[in-house]
């Protein structure tokens, strides 16, 4: 139910327009002054306020700029209620950010309808705010494991690696790769291949610590940035990632199947790498040496 804010020093006007407003369906809470209306806004999250301008105390347009002025009530309709068309401050509250405005004496029909204008315009941003936010998820994550995708991953890493220089710190890169996963999609079927690589996402997942970036680079390859990190602790988090991977049995439909790892680990060094490119390179080196010596194996250098 659609809750409304009806700001009024008079209870005589919040009573009336309380009864339009409930026979229309809304869920009505009232507020005598402008201070009561922030106090409000912040414990009921009002879908819409109807604020009267000329009130004792906190005025409605001192009230008005304050909740335009804060990021978490900026986006909630304001339609303000003034006694006359020509009052100055309407210019002044709409230049602020007020939606709309009413006069007194108010004539509910039209009130209603300036109120399904404003919830329109703020569901269609909202809606907007929405897409906006599932095109860049699609655009940063991997369809199938939802992490990182490559782009992201390289976007993140550098950003890491930018910090590195700057403090001097240690940071890590691991490189996976699943060994033998052709043979897996030929022999299971591919949705068998998506199973064991959501299987290798969630203990890799379950390894890293929440300030490593792990994402998905194409087909069954991994790859994990690790801040902080030296050579012998990544080669630590390679091996916990390794061995529950040997360990574990990936169950589809009547088959029953693992699946290990070749892992390349490498960290930053100062005179060869002048971006995350090198160290990558460098991983994904020490990850086909681990696949010529038998798979199923960490190399770290």
């Amino acid at each position: 139910m659609t809750k409304i804010l009806v700001v009024d020093d008079v209870e005589d006007n919040i009573v009336l327009l309380t009864f339009d407003l409930e026979d229309d369906g809304f869920d009505v809470e009232p507020a005598r002054s402008g201070q009561e209306c922030l106090d409000k806004v912040a414990a009921e999250k009002p879908d819409m306020i109807l604020l009267d301008i000329r009130m004792p105390g906190l005025s409605g347009l001192e009230t008005l700029e304050i909740l335009k002025s804060d990021e978490a009530t900026r986006m909630i309709p304001v339609i303000m209620v003034s006694a006359t068309t020509g009052d100055q401050s309407i210019i002044r509250a709409l230049d602020l950010g007020a939606h709309d405005f009413v006069s007194k004496p108010i004539e509910y029909p039209v009130l209603a309808a300036r109120m399904r204008s404003a919830l329109r315009l703020i569901q269609a941003k909202r809606d907007l705010e929405k897409a906006n936010k599932e095109l860049e998820r699609l655009a940063t994550r991997d369809p199938l494991t939802g992490i990182n995708n490559r782009r992201s991953f390289f976007k993140l890493a550098e950003a890491e690696l930018t910090k590195t220089i700057r403090h001097g710190r240690d940071i890590a890169l691991l490189m996976l790769d699943a060994d033998h996963f052709k043979m897996i999609n030929d022999t299971y079927g591919h949705a068998a291949g998506d199973e064991a690589l959501l299987t290798i996402t969630e203990i890799c997942q379950n390894a890293c610590r929440e300030s490593d970036i792990l994402a998905r680079l194409g087909g069954e390859e991994f790859a994990i940035c690790c801040p902080d990190t030296n050579l012998e602790g990544a080669y630590a988090v390679a091996e916990r990632i390794r061995q529950q991977c040997e360990n574990t049995v990936i169950e589809h439909n009547s088959a029953s199947f693992g699946i290990t790892l070749s892992i390349g680990i490498t960290t930053f060094v100062p005179s060869q790498d002048k971006s995350i490119t090198e160290m990558l390179q460098r991983a994904d080196n020490l990850l086909y040496q681990a696949k010529e010596m038998g798979r199923n194996r960490s190399i770290a250098c």
